[in-house]
């Protein structure tokens, strides 16, 4: 469900302009970055949250079966270049997939740790991207991205900013995993959603909660770097 939020993160960039050229995605984030680079706007990805009961979705057929119905069936045959990202077994390394049948690859990286037995997934046993890389800012530049936008509803990441924890602070380093150091430094900038605790409730009205927060946190984050000048390299505004 937190990972909702990324839609509305996409409303906020829509509404200054700023289209994706590339899309990286991790667990939840792989979803919603799949469908954006298929071509699908805001709107499209907040009725498509409303017409499913989102934590079915945690069961592996249940996801396939969705990205088949929604989502082209490639990765080449989706509009934007994109990549998904796993966790390799035993290795705990990260994989990025960015080519062949797309159902599968969301299935991997939305492998959740617990609820989720690995996928057999092109000879490897993958789990869920966020293992390794919850944030995949730095395959975004392996990519071609020239200003990396991360959109981050990471568990760890909110609850240690909401104690002050952060990782540009010398503290924050002993607590965010070197994953998580790396993609900070691989963001031009981060959007971090406050997610409402009435969002987690699989209803219509959360998902409307959880596109509010990541709108909010987008202009939020969007004035702030407006203040020195270079949004205005990323579109009209």
């Amino acid at each position: 469900m937190r990972g909702l939020a990324h839609i509305g993160v996409i409303k906020g960039l829509s509404e200054y302009g700023i289209s994706p050229v590339i899309v990286a995605g991790t667990s939840a984030g792989s979803l919603i970055g799949a469908a954006v680079a298929a071509g699908l706007d805001w709107r499209q990805l907040a009725s498509l949250a409303c017409s499913v009961f989102w934590p079915g979705l945690l069961h592996a057929k249940a996801l396939e079966a969705f990205c088949r119905r929604n989502l082209p069936e490639t990765f080449s045959q989706l509009q934007l270049p994109f990549a998904a990202v796993g966790t390799a077994l035993p290795s705990k390394k990260p994989v990025v997939i960015t080519q062949g049948k797309l159902a599968p690859a969301l299935s991997a990286s939305c492998a959740m740790r617990i609820l989720r037995r690995p996928v057999l997934h092109q000879g490897r046993r993958l789990k869920d991207g966020g293992i390794a890389c919850v944030l995949p800012a730095r395959v975004c530049r392996q990519l071609g991205a020239d200003f990396v936008i991360g959109s981050d509803v990471w568990e760890l990441s909110s609850a240690l900013r909401s104690i002050g924890v952060f990782p540009t602070l010398p503290l924050g380093r002993r607590f965010y995993p070197s994953h998580y150091l790396v993609a900070v430094r691989h963001s031009d900038l981060l959007i971090q959603p406050r997610i409402p605790a009435l969002g987690m409730a699989p209803s219509r009205a959360s998902v409307e909660r959880m596109i509010a927060a990541g709108e909010k946190a987008t202009h939020d984050a969007l004035s702030r770097l407006s203040k020195t000048g270079e949004v205005l390299s990323l579109g009209p505004q």
